[in-house]
């Protein structure tokens, strides 16, 4: 049985070529796309890799030190004794002379110990310490200037204080206006203005 109105499709005649195919179907190309995005992603995860390594061996590695320790000796080895010598330099300041103590009977380095009149003022000491019949008598120094001396002298009339005697060896010179006073190891001497000089000799003396 036919069917005349169905309708008849046309067929290709055998040995014609079909339509042309697309060249990113070929399994080459394929493959070569897909060795590309290989090696591609491979290189960002080998930059990253890198990129971290090294920064991480940056911070952890410390800088090295220039600077090189001793090396200690053989303990093995026996050391020599080390002497230590300590170089005292003498003192620029020199301590005053100590003062002597003077060998008259009741005086002490000031001079007459409970005679006042007859003894030398704060802390001085005594250079020169005598005594008479009637006087007793002390020359004095202030502190540690021996230039800066003073004379006192005490009998039972009263006493006297003159600043500044002059001294030559052992005899002590000093003035009070027109009266003069002498005193040495052996004897007081008294210049008077108005009579001739007055002398007493010393029962004992000292000087410094």
């Amino acid at each position: 049985m036919t069917y005349p109105n169905q309708p008849s499709y046309p067929t290709m005649p055998p040995g014609t070529p079909g339509p042309p195919r697309s060249q990113w179907t070929s399994p080459a190309v394929m493959l070569a796309v897909i060795a590309g995005l290989l090696v591609l992603i491979g290189g960002v995860i080998a930059a990253f890799y890198f990129a971290g390594g090294h920064s991480s061996k940056d911070q952890a590695t410390p800088p090295e030190s220039s600077i090189q320790q001793p090396v200690p000796p053989d303990s093995g080895t026996p050391q020599p004794p080390v002497t230590v010598t300590s170089v005292v330099s003498p003192s620029s300041t020199q301590p005053s002379r100590p003062a002597s103590t003077p060998t008259v009977s009741g005086a002490d380095r000031q001079g007459f110990i409970g005679i006042s009149g007859a003894r030398c003022n704060a802390d001085d000491d005594a250079v020169f310490v005598g005594y008479t019949s009637r006087s007793h008598i002390v020359v004095c120094q202030v502190g540690s200037d021996t230039s800066r001396l003073y004379y006192k002298g005490w009998s039972g009339a009263g006493g006297i204080t003159i600043d500044y005697p002059s001294r030559a060896g052992d005899t002590f010179t000093a003035v009070n206006g027109s009266t003069q006073y002498v005193v040495s190891p052996s004897q007081l001497t008294i210049y008077l203005p108005d009579r001739g000089p007055q002398q007493e000799s010393m029962i004992s003396a000292w000087v410094d």
